[in-house]
């Protein structure tokens, strides 16, 4: 059973006759919304961190418009461009994100910060992170392979092992860096398209089983992780370390009530909440625009990946169902984590909420999945009147 079958619950009309010609606007107005509100966040969350560092409080801004710029450009590209070329070059993006995992390996070539090798060396000071490059690289690979097996899918050594061991070898050289917050985002989306495309569930549980113990042991290997854990559980019990994350970025959305503090005048920012312009940009949100904010952002997340799953349901051909559907999962899963691990829900993890977070290469990227989208959208003929849900 494919991605129709599974999720399309509803009578689809004769796309024939609905033809598209123009970008999907429905995505294109949802995302411009959440960027806006990202620059804002950016330049609140950013700006006395900016200043104390390099001397210029727009510095972050600066550097978010540049590779929004990059990636609005990007996405352009992609969305003009025919789906089925993703097809053919799926093999060879996917060769090239394995070897940028494994350059990022390299001293001279990678760049550690933080106590991880995520990160590679550009000429004028940018970094490159690979790791958010390969999670679309995968996607891509994945869609193409699902759909040219068709029912072959079924089989165990046909369809399942190669598709599986792809994915096992893209988490393991984001382990070796470490980099586990992508590791799991890649697991979960290609068990999700695995999924969707037919695979036999005991196949799915079976390898469930068997990757759980590495993963576990993974997640325990660390001493760091252990102790985000036990802050997650009650952050109480330490809450000058372990639970400091967690504790700050209550208090900010504590501090927001209803209506917020307004934009800029958010005191949890300043060295209270780690990472503000990135990881807790969402709490920062929570205390300068409040209840109402946090609402309507989750609200325009949850009208993209709606309009993301109608565009794969309403897609005719099978590669389309499945890229479109790994797309939508890929930003929609990374949102939902940035935003539970905000609000105490989730472990503490290092994850940029898309198109909010400062973040060039998450920021080109996921402009550059939402390219692949509108092409989609553009040459199946979605039906820009439909329904978001």
């Amino acid at each position: 059973m494919g991605l129709t079958a599974r999720l399309q619950t509803a009578h689809t009309p004769d796309l024939a006759s609905d033809r598209r010609i123009g970008p999907d606007p429905a995505l294109l107005t949802v995302t411009a919304l959440i960027i806006a509100i990202g620059l804002v966040m950016v330049t609140s969350a950013g700006y006395i961190i900016a200043t104390g560092r390099f001397g210029d409080g727009f510095y972050y801004t600066k550097k978010q418009l540049l590779a929004l710029a990059l990636g609005l450009s990007v996405m352009y590209g992609m969305s003009i461009i025919n789906p089925d070329f993703w097809r053919r070059v799926a093999p060879h993006l996917m060769i090239l994100g394995l070897v940028l995992l494994l350059l990022v390996l390299l001293p001279g070539v990678g760049a550690e910060m933080g106590g991880s090798r995520r990160w590679m060396r550009l000429p004028f000071g940018l970094f490159l992170q690979p790791s958010e490059f390969v999670k679309y690289a995968l996607v891509l690979f994945l869609a193409a392979s699902l759909a040219k097996k068709g029912e072959g899918i079924k089989d165990l050594a046909v369809g399942f092992l190669p598709n599986i061991l792809a994915v096992g070898a893209v988490v393991g050289l984001l382990l070796s860096q470490p980099d586990f917050g992508a590791a799991i985002i890649i697991t979960v989306v290609g068990f999700l398209m695995l999924f969707v495309a037919g695979v036999r569930p005991r196949h799915l549980f079976a390898s469930l089983v068997i990757c759980s113990p590495l993963l576990i042991y993974w997640a325990f290997r660390a001493p760091y992780r252990i102790s985000r854990l036990k802050a997650f559980v009650d952050p109480w019990r330490d809450p000058l370390d372990a639970g400091f994350q967690v504790i700050q970025s209550l208090v900010a959305f504590g501090c927001g009530g209803l209506w917020g503090v307004g934009v800029g005048k958010g005191v949890q920012k300043l060295y209270y909440l780690p990472q503000p312009h990135t990881d807790f940009i969402f709490s920062v949100l929570g205390e300068e625009m409040g209840l109402v904010g946090v609402v309507a952002l989750i609200l325009l997340f949850y009208i993209l990946i709606c309009r993301g799953f109608v565009v794969a349901i309403r897609a005719r051909d099978s590669f389309h169902q499945y890229l479109a559907f790994g797309v939508i999962c890929l930003i929609g899963l990374q949102a939902i984590i940035n935003m539970g691990v905000s609000m105490g829900m989730l472990p503490t993890k290092g994850l940029p909420l898309p198109f909010v977070s400062l973040g060039g290469t998450s920021l080109v990227m996921n402009l550059a999945g939402l390219g692949m989208l509108l092409s989609i959208a553009r040459h199946e003929g979605t039906n820009s009147r439909g329904s978001v849900s």
